[in-house]
């Protein structure tokens, strides 16, 4: 069995608020999960970042089973972290219940079940609406996100990524083991595949592999709301997501792969794999990106190709096995790797857009992002 570690770390500062630090590395702690193979580490071991979108996250079973499961039996040291922002990415922990149906739906006996305490009971609310046959929309509580934590959707959750493979390259040194630095590879979902994309652009020679499940070009959710729908017997609930990143004026090129992969050479590995009714961003938008990125290999997912073992649909996310289709990718290429044991970063990496310059440092081996105009 693989052996499970969970380090609190440093992390970057958060890039929104100020920073009068000289260390940029003093502010923000996270935590970093990795599994080492059972069999121990050699010069042959690689490393397996995997980023969660959003409902999942690096501390639930089924990543804490991934991770064990991939370690031993693809030789990796598998990695995780909770990036900026993940716990408000997650499914709703408070609602905000509109004052129409608190003062003219629901009586008086039952908001005192509802609010038990003085606080909203979801299952409570759930129950009571379940009576009236109601077909709600409400807010999710988003109040605690602030500059400091929130859901970016892209810059500091890169950066968190990244940092958390360096972190563990460093324990890694550390302990005088030998690893394979050409063999790191990136495994996401959704916007996890997303941010696996602009890890890849921000420390372009550090990543070896990319497997996309469904990757967007830009976080949809910076444009609209996200919604997630329950039906529940008549009563029909819309929880609405109103992210404070989308009410901030962020670049958006920095955070569009079209503009960011038009203006580097891109030496990862990309195997993409996107279905035909996919309703975050379509199969054609997505075709033709990975056709602009050189080393993408785009694998268009249609019925004729729903096997019901790793994929069960043509929709975002493919309703795939993560398990089978990372082997299935990985079988594809686990020859290919090169091997060496030095880490091989570019200092500084330019990204311009036409609204500004950015710089993400590594001369102190962990990312160092700059605004230099």
């Amino acid at each position: 069995m693989a052996k499970e570690h969970c380090i609190t770390e440093s992390a970057h500062n958060s890039i929104y608020v100020e920073n009068k630090e000289k260390n940029n590395y003093e502010n923000r702690e996270f935590n970093i999960y990795f599994s080492e193979p059972n069999e121990g580490i050699n010069s042959d071991t690689g490393l397996l970042l995997l980023i969660a979108g959003f409902g999942g996250n690096a501390s639930s079973n089924v990543y804490k089973k991934m991770r064990n499961e991939m370690a031993d039996k693809y030789n990796l040291v598998t990695i995780q972290c909770d990036y900026f922002g993940w716990q408000f990415m997650q499914q709703a922990d408070k609602i905000i219940v509109p004052n129409f149906y608190r003062d003219q739906v629901f009586t008086e006996e039952d908001m005192k079940k509802i609010y038990k305490s003085g606080k909203l009971d979801f299952d409570e609310f759930v129950n009571q609406g379940i009576k009236y046959g109601l077909d709600v929309t409400v807010n999710v509580d988003l109040s605690d996100e602030t500059l400091n934590d929130f859901n970016d959707m892209g810059i500091m959750q890169a950066i968190d990524n990244i940092t958390a493979v360096l972190r563990v390259m460093a324990i890694l040194y550390d302990n005088k083991y030998e690893f394979n630095t050409k063999k790191v590879i990136i495994y996401g979902h959704s916007h996890g595949a997303y941010l696996s994309y602009l890890c890849n652009a921000f420390a372009p020679t550090l990543f070896s592999l990319i497997i996309d499940n469904s990757a967007w070009i830009y976080p949809e959710y910076l444009k609209t709301n996200r919604y997630l729908v329950h039906n529940i017997d008549k009563f029909k609930i819309n929880l609405k997501f109103d992210y404070l990143a989308k009410k901030l004026h962020i670049d958006k090129e920095l955070l569009n792969l079209q503009h960011i992969y038009s203006n580097f050479k891109n030496t990862c590995k990309i195997i993409c794999y996107h279905g035909v009714t996919d309703n975050l961003i379509s199969n054609f938008e997505k075709k033709d990106f990975c056709k602009m990125v050189e080393n993408c290999q785009y694998n268009e997912i249609s019925l004729d190709k729903i096997d019901g073992y790793i994929f069960k649909s043509t929709n975002h996310g493919l309703d795939a096995d993560f398990l089978k289709l990372f082997h299935f990718a990985y079988n594809k290429v686990k020859m290919d790797f090169k091997r060496n044991n030095f880490i091989d970063l570019q200092n500084n990496v330019i990204i311009k857009t036409n609204n500004g310059e950015y710089l993400i440092n590594y001369d102190d081996i962990l990312p160092y992002f700059i605004q230099l105009k």
